[in-house]
């Protein structure tokens, strides 16, 4: 979600608000990133006798903390009725498919494979998966140079798919673990046309906090409709270094990463800060490979290096193209941008 707040410039040779910019920046990237090895911590077993959660329980408890910081702005909205029913039945709906689906299958991904290949998929596929829906819903034109792009990017998720994609993580739970990973960006495409059809009137962090509290409450309901999956009380057995992923998750990603990306964005166009969240990947394989011991094979490298190219082949696409929708440069912001989830 970007804020709505008119885009100021920095004036020639303000090198300190200019500094001050690009660390929000780096702060919510590098939280952002960090959040795949977080999620990975308290999701698969690192050490022996180490609990470990289900994806709906870790969910639903992150932006069950998380949304007690923005549950404020909601009631004040919803008391001052700035929120009609049809736009609080709406929020419902988008909370579902934005926290509830999308994080389920997100965690999922990450529970199955491993923090790294989570991070690439999820930061290039949702460009992918905006234009593919962009496309089938005729709001831009599919024309071969699109096509071969997609093509060549799922070509890439196909490379790191179909060998294991880490030394350490292969067999069938990997595939069904990119499987989740590849819904999770369709969840976001649908997520992203929907609102910002429904909620063009409604305030970023009005969105943010309708959304994240009615996701919360649906994750909840979902862990506790099968409690012998969704065991909360492995919650209590939860070590120290546990309990510190999990208070990063639910306060620094979904609440001050989120807070710092959308100051920037009043200083800097969002296309530019967009750029910034391809480093995502970068934070989460550098931080992997030093807190989790995980190693990219050499063809899970090469699937990354596809995918990245077809994302490039698109965001190149819509520059050539000064009069077509921005759809593909929008979901290359792949945190902070309007109507998204705070992520990941």
């Amino acid at each position: 979600m970007t804020a709505t707040a008119r885009v100021h410039a920095a004036a020639p040779g303000d090198t300190s608000a200019s500094f001050s910019v690009y660390a929000r920046l780096w702060l919510a990237v590098i939280a952002w990133g960090g959040s795949f090895v977080a999620a990975r911590l308290l999701l698969a077993r690192t050490s022996a006798g180490q609990a470990v959660l289900s994806p709906t329980v870790l969910a639903a408890l992150r932006f069950g903390l998380a949304s007690l910081v923005f549950l404020p702005p909601l009631t004040r909205a919803v008391l001052r009725r700035q929120l009609a029913r049809g736009d609080l039945l709406r929020l419902f709906v988008l909370g579902q498919l934005a926290y509830a689906l999308y994080f389920w299958l997100q965690y999922t991904g990450v529970q199955q494979t491993n923090a790294s290949i989570a991070s690439i998929l999820v930061v290039g596929l949702i460009p992918l998966a905006t234009a593919a829906l962009a496309a089938l819903l005729r709001r831009e034109r599919l024309t071969p140079a699109t096509l071969g792009a997609l093509l060549l990017g799922f070509a890439g998720v196909a490379l790191i798919v179909f060998q294991g994609g880490v030394s350490a993580s292969g067999g069938g739970g990997f595939v069904f673990g990119t499987i989740c990973l590849l819904g999770n960006a369709v969840a976001f495409a649908v997520y992203s046309n929907l609102s910002k059809r429904w909620m063009r009137t409604i305030p970023p962090l009005v969105l943010t906090a309708g959304t994240m509290t009615s996701g919360a409450l649906g994750l909840l309901a979902l862990s506790l409709a099968d409690p012998a999956t969704n065991r909360w009380s492995a919650v209590a057995r939860l070590d120290a270094a546990q309990w510190i992923a999990l208070l990063f998750l639910s306060l620094v990603c979904s609440v001050a990463a989120y807070f710092a990306y959308n100051s920037a964005l009043t200083k800097l166009p969002a296309s530019r800060a967009a750029v910034f969240v391809y480093f995502e990947p970068v934070v989460a394989v550098a931080l992997g490979a030093t807190v989790l011991d995980e190693r990219l094979s050499a063809q899970a490298v090469a699937g990354t290096a596809v995918i990245a190219v077809s994302v490039v082949l698109l965001q190149m696409r819509s520059r050539w193209k000064p009069g077509a929708k921005r759809l593909v440069r929008e979901a290359g912001a792949e945190t902070g941008w309007p109507s998204r989830p705070p992520q990941p």
